[in-house]
C-alpha cells in the first residue's frame, strides 16, 4: 500500500503542480479496495480533484486487478452549467499536464493562472482520454462514436439523467437508445452539489438501486 500511495501522490502532483500534495480522502478514494458511494468534504477542499484523478489512476495506473473492473466512462453529473465548465477546465487541465489528453486544449496564463481558453476533443490516439460536454447550447462532439474508449462525460442533469433514462434531450429519437446503453454499462457516475439537484437527487437513487439490483456487475457494470 506504501508504494501503491506514493505512486499515487507523485500522479497526482503532476496533475495539479509538484506542491500540491493530495489530501488524505483523495488518496483514500484512490487506493480503497472499492470506491466509495459517498464523500462529505466541504467545498474547495478538492473533490472533483479526487473523483477525476482518483479515477484516471484507478482505471490506468493501479494494479491490474483494479483497472480491469474500473468502468472505462467517468460521468461527472452536475446542476449547473457554471459548474460544468469548471468542472471541464479542471479535467482538461490535469489531462494536459498527465499528457493523457485526446485533442488540442488551448491554455493561457492569466493574473498567475492558467485558463483554458478552447478545447477540442480529437479521436486520433486510441490511447489518450477525451472529455465531452453535455449541458444545452454546446456543440456537439460526438462522444457517443468511441465506446470501447476510456472517456470523461461532463454535463447538467437534464442532459445526462435523461439520457440514462432513454428520453435524452436534445438528441433524436433513434439515438436514445445508444445514449441509454452508454450512460448505464460501465460508467462510474459522480454527482456533485447534490443539495442543489431538487428531484434529480431522487432519480440518481432510483437509477443507482436499480443498477444494483438488475444490472451487470465488475467491469461492465455501472455505479453511483
Amino acid at each position: 500500500m506504501g508504494d501503491q500511495s506514493a505512486k499515487f501522490e507523485s500522479l497526482f502532483s503532476a496533475a495539479m503542480g509538484q506542491a500540491t500534495r493530495p489530501f488524505p480522502f483523495q488518496i483514500d478514494f484512490a487506493l480503497a479496495t472499492e470506491v466509495p458511494s459517498f464523500v462529505s468534504i466541504p467545498t474547495g477542499l478538492g473533490k472533483t480533484a479526487m473523483a477525476v484523478v482518483g479515477w484516471l489512476w484507478r482505471r490506468r495506473f493501479a494494479d491490474e486487478s483494479v483497472r480491469r473492473i474500473m468502468p472505462r466512462r467517468l460521468v461527472y453529473c452536475l446542476p449547473m452549467r457554471v459548474l460544468v465548465e469548471q468542472t471541464r477546465d479542471n479535467a482538461v487541465n490535469w489531462l494536459h499536464d498527465l499528457g493523457v489528453l485526446a485533442g488540442e486544449a488551448e491554455l493561457e496564463e492569466r493574473d498567475g493562472k492558467r485558463n483554458l481558453r478552447a478545447y477540442t476533443p480529437d479521436h486520433a490516439d486510441p490511447a489518450k482520454i477525451a472529455v465531452h460536454v453535455l449541458m444545452g447550447g454546446e456543440e456537439k462532439d460526438d462522444w457517443d462514436i468511441h465506446p470501447e474508449r476510456d472517456a470523461i462525460i461532463i454535463g447538467t442533469q437534464d442532459m445526462l439523467l435523461s439520457r440514462a433514462l432513454n428520453r435524452g434531450y436534445g438528441a433524436s429519437r433513434a439515438r436514445w437508445p445508444m445514449h441509454f446503453g452508454l450512460l448505464n454499462t460501465d460508467c462510474l457516475w459522480v454527482f456533485d452539489e447534490i443539495q442543489l439537484m431538487g428531484s434529480g437527487l431522487a432519480t440518481t437513487a432510483q437509477l443507482e438501486a436499480f443498477r444494483r439490483s438488475l444490472g451487470p456487475k465488475g467491469g461492465n457494470g455501472c455505479r453511483s
